[in-house]
């Protein structure tokens, strides 16, 4: 399995998890955001330029900085940094920014040799503060240079992946021999794609259809010989499907400009290529070795772009711009799929737009709020309303407006809002996303990271108050898990988790008094192909999931390998650590090839190790998740060979995605499990949760509950409620109520259930604050 094939199922697994409701400061929420999916490439030909026109590159760039850029390299030869480097310091000299924009930039094979670079943005971000066009979904960089701050800090800008398998020249001077590509140029032409060189409308060759859900800047600008642009379509269309394959041009004032008057021919091949059409530059118009050739799809041997180019540049200064406005002809079609959502004397209100909205130019929604007459008007969904009182219930029946009239009317479900507990703050210093939460000789203990300061922190009741310490600095900590052993004063803590910086495992054992660390997996010498079965400590990205458990046979633990979408295995029985593969390297003996381990639980039971987890098996042609399973393995040793797997649920079971979180727990008599799963395609989030008794083959029990928001991770199971995030709140549930927690959002993660005072407490992070909320 390729490194960026995980790397793409990775940002959709969390990009499945997130909810439509963000953060609100006025009853309109703040912005939307939605991760990108579609790759720009630049293709190699087997041609070589030995007779370039353009002048060798100088390693000295002229002009001034213009933009702060960081690169996160992965893999990445350090002879192949310095010409990835030259090429971000040419263009932090030509896009201007108040924002530092950071690419995370990955060294590895492609399965297609022919794609030298691939790049895309990191998010898409609507109706923010400062975007010119509130109906467009702007870039990560491009959005955070139009509103003059990070929209989402946690989240790099851009997304390269060079293939390392390429015979490529790595100086920086621009002359490469006639058989090597020059590795600055593509790294030109990619970061180009990242910046919004892009669009964001999707080809469904099989129907001849198009989808453009979400249109960019760069959309905005596409149009036809006819004049007319890609927002003249409705956002699934054939009429899009066959534009998408006949010429297309850019109507941008700049980028016409730049041309010379005329409109820059854009690159529409028949059949549609993915990652190469409409995102480029026409080839035959533009491949004369001139200033413009750098956006052209394909790139030959001995080829060199000395710069962005005039036309590329002016079409990005226009992506910055308000595009034309498109004029309503009719009275708008009514909202789709509109639904209500419990809160805490509010309600949060979403909703589909028609497929053809962009056409009908909404220009506001109105609301009334029934029983009491009263409306609201506003621009975007979702939106919250305020004011309402707990306990009393509401509908809301919406319209849609424009230039021309008023649509029909569609009303919403009825909600009941609920009051919910007040917040008890434990740290209201730390930046907090990950944490995880046990009970050590007889105190609560909240293990958490501070990604302010780069910490892990350790929060402990000490009679009618928290201390707090710190255990290691320096560190961007992801997800972690707790496991113990011995009793009284010989009690021992194990705290696993990732480290997103070195993308290791790392142990830290506290025994009371003193903390011991060490690094369990991920600093190996290469990444070991699953294919080899004597295992050894391997180089792959480790940080991603873990779960651990202590049996007789010693420390188990268990993670998810992002560099090759397997679940591994790490057992130290006092004599070192020994490694195994538990899942996603074989399709025989009850194991999966599917990519396994995004979220993964760990709980142990009469000696025996209980591990559940995700396991994807499809993807259609936008990345898109459209099967997985939920699995379970169990074994009561630590040899490799004893694994017993079962597919709990699945395509099989009738969910089409189950595994979006996990959540497991034993009593004294049984095992059960939890999870999320969606029965629908197209799939965007989980809709079910369910539980099952996983101990003697029990049947499984759901529930679904719209009302209260978008289920997502994280989830806890105690054996009796199940805690989970509904609509980035928090809920739990016992599967016949469900009960608001949290009204406060974002919810980042939560731990397990703790006692202190004779009362039960659950620790949580509401907008990277560490609260608890009694249970």
């Amino acid at each position: 399995m390729s490194a960026m094939r995980s790397l793409v199922l990775r940002v959709i697994a969390l990009s499945l998890l997130t909810s439509l409701l963000t953060p609100a400061a006025s009853p309109a929420l703040t912005f939307n955001s939605a991760p990108a999916n579609n790759w720009g490439y630049v293709l190699g030909t087997d041609d070589s330029a030995p007779s370039l026109k353009q002048v060798p590159r100088s390693s000295s760039l002229e002009g001034d900085v213009k933009s702060e850029w960081k690169v996160n390299y992965k893999n990445f030869p350090e002879n192949a940094q310095r010409a990835v480097q030259q090429a971000i310091d040419i263009w932090s000299r030509n896009f201007e920014s108040k924002v530092t924009i950071t690419v995370d930039a990955v060294w590895e094979a492609n399965k297609n040799n022919q794609v030298l670079g691939a790049a895309r943005a990191g998010y898409y971000f609507n109706s923010f503060p400062g975007a010119p066009d509130e109906d467009l979904w702007y870039p990560s960089a491009l959005a955070n240079a139009l509103a003059e701050k990070d929209l989402d800090p946690k989240q790099s800008e851009v997304l390269l992946s060079i293939n390392s398998t390429a015979n490529w020249y790595l100086g920086i001077d621009g002359r490469p021999t006639a058989n090597t590509y020059d590795l600055v140029s593509v790294v030109l032409h990619e970061v180009a794609h990242g910046l919004g060189f892009m669009s964001n409308a999707q080809y469904d060759r099989f129907m001849g259809t198009a989808f453009l859900s979400q249109p960019t800047p760069f959309d905005a600008y596409v149009q036809l010989p006819d004049g007319k642009s890609f927002n003249n379509f409705c956002s699934r269309s054939t009429d899009l499907g066959r534009a998408m394959i006949n010429p297309l041009v850019w109507s941008g004032e700049l980028g016409i400009s730049a041309n010379g008057g005329l409109k820059p021919k854009l690159y529409t091949p028949a059949p549609f290529e993915d990652g190469s059409s409409i995102s480029h530059l026409d080839e035959r118009t533009f491949d004369n070795r001139g200033p413009n050739t750098m956006m052209t799809p394909n790139m030959d041997q001995g080829e060199v772009f000395s710069g962005p180019g005039p036309i590329a540049l002016a079409m990005i200064q226009d992506m910055l711009r308000k595009p034309p406005a498109i004029v309503a002809t009719g009275i708008p079609a009514k909202p789709l799929n509109a639904r209500a959502v419990i809160g805490d004397k509010y309600a949060i209100i979403t909703f589909d737009s028609p497929e053809c909205r962009r056409i009908d130019r909404v220009q506001n929604y109105k609301i009334t709020i029934n029983p009491s007459g009263e409306t609201r008007t506003f621009k975007t969904t979702p939106y919250r309303i305020t004011g309402l009182k707990n306990g009393t219930n509401y509908t809301f029946s919406i319209t849609a407006e424009n230039a021309v009239g008023i649509s029909e009317p569609v009303l919403t479900n009825t909600i009941k809002p609920q009051s919910t507990p007040t917040l008890i703050e434990v740290d209201r210093i730390s930046k907090v996303t990950h944490l995880a939460s046990t009970t050590f000789r007889g105190k609560p203990v909240i293990l958490y990271n501070d990604t302010g300061l780069n910490k892990l922190k350790m929060a402990i009741r000490s009679g009618d108050k928290w201390r707090i310490t710190t255990v290691r600095r320096g560190l961007q900590i992801g997800q972690l898990s707790i496991c113990k052993s011995g009793t009284g004063a010989k009690e021992k803590m194990y705290v696993f988790y990732g480290e997103f910086t070195r993308k290791d495992l790392i142990l830290s054992t506290y025994d009371g008094k003193r903390w011991d660390n060490q690094t369990v997996d991920g600093n190996g010498e290469s990444i070991q192909d699953y294919k080899e079965t004597e295992r050894r400590r391997t180089a792959s990205d480790v940080s991603v999931s873990n779960g651990c458990a202590i049996t007789k046979d010693g420390i188990q633990v268990f993670y998810r390998d992002e560099s090759q979408g397997i679940l591994l295995g790490a057992v130290d029985n006092g004599d070192g650590w020994e490694y195994e593969i538990v899942d996603g390297d074989l399709d025989t003996n009850g194991r999966t090839t599917g990519d396994v381990a995004f979220n993964l639980s760990v709980t142990t039971f009469e000696g025996s190790v209980y591990v559940l987890y995700d396991s994807v098996l499809t993807i259609n042609s936008n990345d898109v998740v459209t099967s997985g399973e939920i699995r379970l393995a169990v074994r009561d040793s630590a040899d490799t060979k004893d694994w017993i797997y079962e597919t709990l649920d699945g395509p099989k079971s009738g969910n089409a995605v189950a595994g979006f979180a996990t959540a497991i727990s034993a009593n004294k008599s049984s095992v059960s499990a939890a999870w999320l799963s969606a029965r629908t395609n197209p799939l965007n989030n989980p809709t079910i949760l369910n539980v099952a008794n996983v101990t003697d083959g029990g049947s499984i029990s759901t529930l679904t509950a719209p009302e209260f928001g978008v289920m997502g991770a994280p989830i806890r199971f105690d054996g009796a409620q199940v805690s989970y995030s509904c609509g980035k709140r928090l809920c739990s549930t016992n599967l016949s109520e469900v009960k608001l927690l949290s009204a406060n959002l974002p919810l980042t993660d939560s731990g397990n259930v703790i006692s202190f005072n004779k009362k039960r407490y659950l620790p949580i992070s509401i907008d990277e604050k560490l609260v608890l909320i009694k249970r």
